[in-house]
């Protein structure tokens, strides 16, 4: 399996996204061929929003590079599905977290 195009790297301000399920595992965790969720990572809190009808509750990058995101319906492994970032929460992390980089660079 090849690591996740993360998208967020190159597109932070991308809201939607279509991907492919290449990995489900049965304890509710999919991996995507790409994908604009951004994971917990450098005190940022994980993207919320959902992909497809199910909804995302939780983000992760495994060592290999692959980002799982943990949903609230199954998915399918070779399904296409469209991603949609919760861009309010998305954009209040951001913010937040560029806050406490200058901060500590003031300090």
């Amino acid at each position: 399996m090849q690591p996740t195009n993360r998208l967020y790297y190159d597109h932070a301000y991308l809201t939607a996204f279509d991907a492919r399920v290449v990995a489900v595992r049965p304890d509710g965790w999919a991996a995507l061929d790409q994908s604009a969720f951004y994971p917990t990572s450098g005190g940022q809190p994980f993207d919320t929003g959902v992909l497809g009808e199910s909804r995302v509750l939780d983000v992760f990058v495994d060592k290999s590079g692959e980002v799982w995101h943990r949903v609230d319906a199954e998915l399918s492994e070779g399904e296409t599905v469209t991603g949609k970032i919760d861009w309010e929460r998305r954009f209040d992390h951001m913010q937040q977290h560029a806050g406490e980089h200058m901060l500590a660079n003031a300090a």
